[in-house]
């Protein structure tokens, strides 16, 4: 039996030529080149090639903060009592109530005054009412001012005794320890007849417990509870209340049992 002879795409004739009648449409498969993904396919290779999507991170709260509500200071008599009880209260928390009833203000250490504390004028009326009428040139005693004012900051300090300037007859003494040594301020109480000082509680505090600010013509004592920015007063503050209350516990109170002295005091 004879082997039949293959013949490989190679040994083709040079005269070998395609049906005209060849449509390469008619066979899809073979139209379609091997290498070329389908559609499927690409639609998956789409996917593939999209980056992942980041989580977003989730939208931070606004933080409120609750604002401090103004500072109120009453009118009467008996709730300036309590309003200052009760912040003094805050500073000596070790004490009794026997004892903290002991140190309390009452309503005969408040200054009476019958003026609107909403007008404009109402500080500056209020320090000229305890101001006395005399001759300016009259000699009184060094460092004993009628007017005491008492307040948070040296620059309130500064606002205030230019604010006071037209209502005193002599310079109005100013008391803080702000770029401004002590023995400067002794050597002017010293020196000086004042009829209205306004300072700081500790620097206050300091000059009377040394004996230079004295309490001999004194008759108005003014607790100033201006607001800072931080919505912070002379008897809440940190800085300030420690200094304010220990002046009344220990200099003012006693000073007001003696009847030498005729002082009292206002919030405002």
């Amino acid at each position: 039996m004879s082997r039949m002879a293959t013949t490989a795409a190679d040994d083709l004739q040079d005269d070998f030529a395609l049906d005209e009648h060849f449509d390469p449409d008619d066979f899809p498969q073979a139209a379609q080149s091997p290498e070329s993904p389908t559609e499927p396919e690409q639609n998956i290779a789409k996917k593939r090639k999209q980056p992942a999507a980041e989580p977003t991170a989730p939208a931070e709260k606004k933080k409120h903060r609750k604002e401090a509500a103004a500072f109120v200071v009453p009118t009467t008599s008996p709730e300036q009592c309590k309003m200052w009880n009760t912040h003094m209260h805050k500073v000596y928390k070790s004490l009794t109530q026997l004892e903290l009833a002991d140190i309390a203000i009452t309503a005969t250490n408040i200054y009476p005054t019958d003026l609107d504390p909403a007008e404009p004028t109402y500080f500056d009326e209020l320090v000229a009412s305890a101001l006395s009428t005399g001759k300016a040139n009259k000699k009184v005693m060094l460092g004993a001012p009628q007017v005491l004012v008492l307040c948070s900051s040296a620059l309130r300090v500064l606002e205030l005794v230019r604010r006071l300037r037209p209502v005193s007859r002599r310079a109005v003494a100013k008391l803080f320890s702000r770029h401004v040594k002590i023995d400067v301020q002794r050597e002017m109480l010293g020196k000086s007849a004042v009829d209205v000082a306004v300072g700081t509680p500790n620097r206050v505090r300091r000059l009377l417990q040394g004996g230079d600010l004295k309490l001999n013509r004194l008759r108005l004592v003014v607790v100033d509870c201006w607001q800072d920015h931080k919505m912070r007063t002379v008897v809440d503050m940190d800085d300030t209340r420690d200094d304010l209350f220990a002046i009344w516990r220990d200099v003012l109170l006693p000073a007001s049992k003696n009847p030498d002295y005729g002082f009292r005091m206002r919030l405002v």
